[in-house]
């Protein structure tokens, strides 16, 4: 009953106004405008599906990889003599140049065997000295003999002429022969002695094997001592000396750990269905942890032919390798590849860690867009 007197209290040009108004204000308070949910919904999936257009076409003609090493040459420092350490001259982490000396190993036991070769050498060349002075003396007495026959044949030669002529008589004459066969015999002597003293001398000065002997002896024990000090093999660092002096270092033991510069590069693992398209020469970028905010251009010296998987013995029967997911892992297969300068040298550590966009042709939009990574992730190692 109130609603009633209400609505007739109230004129009907007023309600109608009142009505209009408010149906006017309902189609203002509901006007047509987008969701942004679906917008942005709609975005994501767009970038999304050219995200993956990019990965699947990109992943042949650019491939990348997040597994990349910088390697260079270890060798380990071993003293080629033994003895205890006197001296260290380089420590840890150092860089070195080609022949520095890093440690020296006390070098007095190997001096006295210098002196001692020396000796021996004197030794040698006083016994050849001696073995000439036979030969010589060998050679005089043969010399002597072949003189006397010749003395002793001519004047035979005139004794056998009186014989014929009656002037003496046959017994002189054959004591004449006599003399002559003994003054051969004395020759054949000679020569004998001399053969011999020639074969114990051997061949004449350094030629001769006494010598030689001595020579190599002494050369030896020189090599030793200059072993002594263990120097740099090149230009690089030393990246891990843990001793003291007074160390005993053994011949062949490790005692440094010596890197290489000479020579540095890395090693990429690629994924197997990436490498298609990936060839010797192409070009790189490269990305070191190491220098965030750089680029290293580079390029492909070889692409790996095989990796290890099969770890079953020989004889054994294979152990088949079970999944570790829903999705198969990617094999992976080894990439060199070597850097266009060494500008920077000193950010190259060996086992340092590197990214790695490789580009296989002149492909404008995939090669923009892996350009455009490389920016993004140089950046982004300064965080990770």
């Amino acid at each position: 009953m109130t609603d009633k007197i209400t609505n007739e209290a109230i004129p009907a040009d007023t309600k109608n106004t009142t009505s209009g108004e408010v149906e006017k204000d309902n189609t203002n308070a509901t006007p047509d405008k987008p969701d942004f949910a679906q917008r942005l919904s709609k975005i994501i999936l767009i970038l999304a599906a050219l995200y993956f257009l990019w990965y699947v076409i990109g992943d042949r003609l650019t491939p990348i990889s997040d597994q990349g090493r910088v390697r260079a040459f270890v060798i380990p420092i071993v003293p080629q003599v033994s003895g205890q350490i006197s001296k260290i001259y380089i420590g840890g982490d150092k860089r070195v140049n080609e022949g520095d000396i890093l440690f020296e190993i006390d070098g007095r036991d190997y001096r006295l065997k210098v002196e001692d070769a020396e000796a021996k050498l004197e030794m040698a060349g006083q016994d050849v000295g001696a073995s000439t002075a036979a030969v010589a003396a060998a050679k005089a007495r043969l010399d002597k003999s072949e003189a006397d026959l010749v003395t002793k044949e001519m004047n035979a030669s005139r004794i056998f002429a009186m014989e014929k002529e009656g002037i003496i008589s046959g017994s002189d004459a054959d004591r004449t022969r006599g003399v002559i066969t003994q003054a051969e015999l004395e020759i054949i002597t000679a020569q004998a002695a001399y053969d011999e003293a020639q074969q114990k001398l051997g061949k004449s000065g350094q030629g001769n094997p006494k010598i030689q002997s001595a020579l190599v002896e002494l050369s030896k024990a020189k090599l030793d001592l200059e072993r002594t000090k263990v120097r740099a093999p090149s230009d690089g660092v030393i990246s891990y000396a843990k001793v003291n002096v007074g160390y005993y270092a053994a011949k062949g033991q490790q005692i440094m750990t010596f890197i290489s510069t000479q020579y540095v590069w890395v090693e990429a693992a690629f994924k197997e269905n990436s490498l298609g398209n990936l060839k010797k020469d192409d070009r790189v970028d490269i990305i070191l942890d190491s220098a965030p905010g750089e680029v290293f251009p580079g390029s492909v010296i070889s692409i790996g032919f095989g990796v290890s998987f099969d770890k079953s013995k020989p004889g054994s029967l294979p152990t088949p390798e079970k999944p570790k997911g829903w999705m198969k892992d990617p094999q992976r297969f080894t990439v060199i590849l070597k850097f266009d300068n060494y500008d920077h040298k000193k950010l190259l550590r060996e086992g340092g860690q590197a990214d790695v966009i490789a580009y296989t042709g002149s492909h404008f939009i995939f090669n923009t867009l892996g350009k455009l990574w490389v920016w993004i992730n140089t950046y982004l190692s300064y965080v990770f």
